[in-house]
């Protein structure tokens, strides 16, 4: 009998990592059209949605690097889409706003990233999204 010889499997963090690959290419090519990258989509979704922040607290909440964060954070305010100021409790403090700018241009591409997930995730079901949604945000908080 000879040895069959299998291909590795391919690891879940693999997989992983091909989906992700896979759905940010799609945000990226949409944000494209806006002139917008990933990175600052996701600073200013950020922003919008928990409002004015600290960069260590962007940091914290987008995983983007402190250096990558601060030429990002530039690029929007070169664009008019934020603004810092001091923070009036704690004078050592700057914090980002997303700008009025900034919050009309999310309302604008929210439903169109929300269509390029879908699309993405269009061979699950409901229930299979919501499952995947659980175990992700399950992965995300270990």
């Amino acid at each position: 009998m000879s040895d069959q010889t299998h291909p590795p499997r391919v690891s879940d963090l693999e997989m992983l990592r091909q989906v992700t690959t896979a759905l940010t290419d799609r945000v990226a090519a949409t944000l494209a059209e806006h002139e917008l990258t990933v990175d600052q989509w996701n600073v200013l979704r950020s922003l919008t949605v928990s409002g004015p922040q600290s960069m260590s607290d962007l940091v914290e909440r987008t995983r983007i690097t402190g250096p990558t964060l601060s030429r990002v954070v530039d690029k929007l305010a070169e664009r008019a889409l934020v603004y810092r100021n001091v923070d009036a409790g704690d004078r050592r403090r700057v914090l980002v706003h997303a700008a009025d700018r900034g919050h009309k241009l999310v309302t604008q591409i929210a439903p169109l990233i929300d269509e390029v997930e879908r699309h993405g995730l269009a061979s699950l079901s409901a229930s299979e999204v919501s499952t995947l949604r659980t175990l992700l945000a399950r992965v995300a908080s270990a």
